[in-house]
């Protein structure tokens, strides 16, 4: 082979490779355009819409909880959080402007590090990426405008509303609170959640290159409709009393817990709810579950005393008694479904007393003989119709219905225990809207918590007084209203007359009932002749320097205390 045909042979591959190179330059951007247009062409364009495309919600203000003269029990505020991506942050470029954004925030340099670097969370075995990481919150706006003229990649802030409760604790088994994601978890927070949470707004839109919005392209822009105003029936100035009262127990007689209901003896409107323990809605975190529970209206407790009113006015209801009836109060027992029963002892000895005396010296076997004289079926009837053994109506918080058995349920002594308050488990809530009966004539209302939702000028929604039934006529509620007038526990200020009960019942331990651990307790009205408020306080565990913590010991006083301080606020 010659010279010549060899370096022709070199020409034509260099041509081939070059050929070669050309058209498969050419087959791939032909593939290329094949693939946008054709194959992936749907692939793509999801991505490009993704890319493009914004979707952003604008959160409504949470509306106001209100009490009765519009003080503001619970709110929300704008709060804007600035915060960081650390998959966008660049620590190696921006220190120094992290430096920068340290100081004006006045956080240390290494906590500020930290967020940037914390890019996982691990929680409950599953790792996750951190796209979002809090740094602080700001409330001036200059702050924020500061750190947005660093641009620092990843930085931004998010305005939010955070919720206040500016009352604190005084409120809190009544508000009930919004966790840090935004859920009403309880109290009105929970129930009237669909009023005070609003509609929140969104806009979509599209953004350029530089990720700015293109206004001339959105399609949609919902406004945010803010939440509405819930106006409610309490007083903060009378729940302010109560929480100070109940801080003065807990000081002074150290109980397990204890409640106080304070209500409107002509309307069935709830004035204040206070328990023992109690939490701050503000830093709910810090507290329990047992703090945060509503006592007054989840949980039980057999009544003691406040139940004799029961039997001994449907017995003067139904005719069976008068004020001249005599019981034989020294009579040891009485036979009960063909079985003979020993009857309940009595604080004190007595011998023979009337129906008058009965109820004001609280005599055990004195309403345990009327409950024999009414029968176990019209006894059952009767508490029904009280409102015992049945929701109140308060409408949320867990409340309980109670314990209460029928008839068919019940042995051969509990006709002679059950009008002494035992062999029944009641809610504090029912004991004072069992009082409220002798305070309105024989009614029975509803417990109402609400008064108004509105949007800030004008009432949308009002809420009316309910009366559930009567369950005893005007002259046999006035007739024992004057039996329970001025009882013999002491007098109040101002000479105010008033009407009530105490009760005190030993508690059940392992199954028995404990001689030395007891629940104090004391329901009434005031005025006695023009009857304005009523008033339950119900003690758990006092203790008490006379060994016993009877209701006119560890309840009463906090009556007394609560009734004078209403008067004079009232201007009654």
């Amino acid at each position: 082979m010659n010279k010549n045909t060899g370096k022709d042979i070199e020409k034509i591959i260099r041509f081939c490779v070059v050929i070669f190179i050309i058209l498969s330059c050419f087959c791939t951007l032909i593939y290329r355009v094949l693939d946008l247009s054709y194959f992936s062409r749907v692939c793509y364009l999801s991505s490009l819409e993704k890319a493009r495309n914004i979707s952003k919600k604008n959160p409504a203000k949470r509306g106001n909880i209100l009490d009765c003269h519009g003080e503001i029990l619970a709110t929300s505020v704008e709060e804007t959080v600035i915060g960081v991506d650390p998959y966008i942050a660049d620590i190696t470029k921006d220190r120094n402007k992290i430096v920068v954004l340290a100081d004006i925030l006045n956080i240390p340099f290494e906590t500020v590090l930290e967020k940037f670097s914390k890019k996982k969370i691990i929680s409950k075995d599953k790792i996750s990426k951190l796209r979002w990481v809090p740094i602080c919150s700001v409330d001036e706006m200059e702050l924020l405008h500061a750190v947005e003229r660093l641009q620092i990649r990843g930085v931004y802030g998010i305005c939010k509303h955070l919720r206040m409760y500016p009352l604190g604790n005084t409120c809190a088994h009544i508000t009930g609170f919004v966790n840090h994601d935004g859920e009403a978890i309880c109290g009105v927070e929970k129930y009237m959640d669909f009023y005070l949470r609003g509609q929140d707004g969104f806009v979509v839109s599209e953004r350029d290159g530089r990720k700015r919005e293109l206004v001339q392209c959105r399609t949609h822009n919902i406004p945010t409709v803010d939440g509405l105003d819930v106006m409610l029936t309490i007083d903060s100035k009378v729940q302010q009393m109560v929480v100070d009262e109940l801080k003065h127990i807990s000081e002074t007689l150290h109980p397990e817990c204890a409640s106080i209901i304070v209500s409107d003896a002509a309307t069935g409107e709830l004035l204040a709810i206070g328990n023992y323990p109690t939490y701050d809605p503000n830093n709910y975190g810090k507290y329990s579950f047992n703090d945060m529970r509503n006592r007054a209206i989840s949980d039980t407790y057999e009544p003691g005393s406040t139940f004799k009113i029961v039997s001994s006015s449907l017995a003067l209801e139904d005719g069976l008694v008068s004020d001249e009836t005599i019981f034989d109060c020294t009579q040891r027992t009485v036979t009960s479904r063909g079985v003979v029963v020993k009857l309940p002892l009595d604080p004190s000895p007595f011998d023979k007393l009337s129906y008058v005396d009965v109820i004001r010296r609280s005599s055990n076997r004195g309403v345990a003989f009327m409950a024999l004289m009414l029968g176990e079926q019209r006894m059952y009837d009767g508490a029904r119709a009280f409102g015992y053994g049945a929701r109140t109506g308060y409408g949320f918080d867990s409340e309980s219905p109670g314990i209460f058995y029928p008839p068919n349920k019940w042995d051969a002594m509990t006709i002679t225990r059950l009008p002494m308050g035992h062999c029944i488990a009641v809610t504090p809530i029912q004991t004072n809207y069992a009082m409220t009966v002798f305070a309105n004539g024989g009614l029975l209302l509803a417990p109402q918590l609400f008064k108004s939702v509105n949007d800030g000028q004008e009432n949308l929604l009002k809420f009316e007084p309910k009366i559930r039934r009567r369950v005893l006529s005007k002259a046999t509620a006035d007739h024992v209203k004057n039996i329970l007038n001025n009882p013999n526990y002491g007098k109040l200020k101002y000479d105010i007359a008033y009407c009530g009960k105490t009760g005190t019942t030993q508690k059940i331990i392992n199954g028995k009932y404990s001689h030395k651990r007891h629940i104090s307790s004391f329901s009434g009205f005031f005025s006695a002749n023009n009857p304005k408020i009523v008033i339950t306080v119900v003690v758990n565990d006092a203790k008490v320097k006379s060994g016993i913590a009877w209701g006119r010991v560890a309840a009463w006083p906090s009556f007394k205390t609560l009734a004078e301080k209403i008067y004079r606020y009232l201007d009654l």
